[in-house]
């Protein structure tokens, strides 16, 4: 598996930071800088990891990202971040930067961004997305949706409406699921089916994806749905499959989710959005495997890649409209 992934960047309190390495990290004993470029780190060395931990408090008044460059004897430099960005009010959003391609590049830091909806976001939470530099949000919601997650966003981003069905066929595909009051095995069924859905019938939305990334300007770019799990999530799967990111990692960043979506935050809202009512607490049951983010779900899509495309690359080429030229040009423009 990847460095990167047995790093974790951490912000428990305002202006502190903490990082934390795995036993098996090569960098559980290293040298930390720490800068807002993430292309440009002086050389001043603020601490030590040791023993796997480094923890450094400062002000950051304008509420600017950190990166820390680690390196050890054995390796290094790495530059590594907070993977879930301090968005005060934002759901799932997370920095996909950071991961090792096949080529020995890394995904670009504060290149490509992941969330949910993001209207909650405070006045604070605007602050610091607005120092996230998003020219562009690609928002994979209908219309509806959007209207009932609203949010004005700093900075006035280019917003590209790629409306993605949440479910199949129809976007009453859950509504009419539970109306028939379904079983947990049946909600996850339809997780599956619906990710298969998204590779068989939304090959034009995602590839308007690939050609937004390929052509937009070098601000930031947003890829947003509601929960930011799995209309979202496949979309982030196939950018980094393309970057030449390993399925492992692939799965990892997906499942990231897990970890980052704030389930029980989220249950009245997916509640109302669905019509389900919550008698005896059995409504929160039914729903669950719609704000769990399961191994399986990503898999679902990618195993009818693989079944009849062979690898991500191929259906992108094939179905998705992405050349080789512009494979080159997506390493170029999100690797470092």
């Amino acid at each position: 598996m990847d460095q990167i992934c047995s790093i974790e960047v951490s912000s428990p309190a305002y202006g502190r930071h903490q990082i934390i390495c795995r036993p098996s990290s090569n960098f559980y004993e290293a040298t930390v800088r720490c800068s807002v470029d993430p292309k440009n780190f002086d050389d001043e060395i603020i601490g030590h990891i040791i023993n796997g931990k480094f923890s450094t408090t400062f002000d950051n008044p304008d509420y600017n990202r950190q990166y820390f460059c680690l390196e050890s004897a054995s390796s290094g430099p790495l530059v590594c971040a907070q993977r879930n960005v301090l968005l005060e009010g934002s759901v799932n959003f997370r920095d996909i930067g950071g991961y090792l391609t096949e080529s020995g590049n890394r995904v670009a830091w504060g290149k490509i961004y992941r969330s949910g909806h993001l209207s909650d976001l405070t006045a604070l939470g605007k602050i610091a997305y607005a120092n996230l530099d998003v020219g562009m949000v690609i928002d994979f919601r209908l219309l509806e949706e959007k209207a009932n997650e609203n949010a004005e966003l700093p900075g006035a981003p280019n917003v590209c409406q790629l409306g993605i069905i949440p479910g199949v066929g129809t976007a009453h595909y859950f509504h009419d699921l539970f109306a028939t009051k379904p079983r947990e095995i049946d909600v996850v069924e339809a997780m599956h089916e619906m990710m298969r859905y998204l590779v068989t019938d939304n090959i034009d939305a995602y590839g308007q994806l690939f050609q937004l990334l390929l052509y937009s300007d070098n601000a930031g770019v947003l890829l947003n749905c509601s929960a930011g799990k799995e209309r979202t999530g496949f979309g982030i799967a196939l950018v980094l499959e393309c970057l030449g990111v390993p399925r492992e990692v692939v799965l990892y960043d997906f499942m990231l989710s897990k970890k980052y979506f704030p389930v029980e935050d989220e249950i009245d809202r997916v509640l109302r959005k669905y019509g389900v009512s919550n008698e005896n607490g059995e409504g929160v049951n039914i729903i669950m495997p719609l704000l769990e983010t399961r191994e399986s779900y990503l898999n679902a899509a990618f195993d009818y890649i693989d079944k009849y495309y062979g690898c991500t690359k191929v259906f992108a080429k094939q179905c998705l409209g992405v050349g080789d030229v512009d494979f080159v040009r997506l390493v170029n423009k999100y690797t470092d």
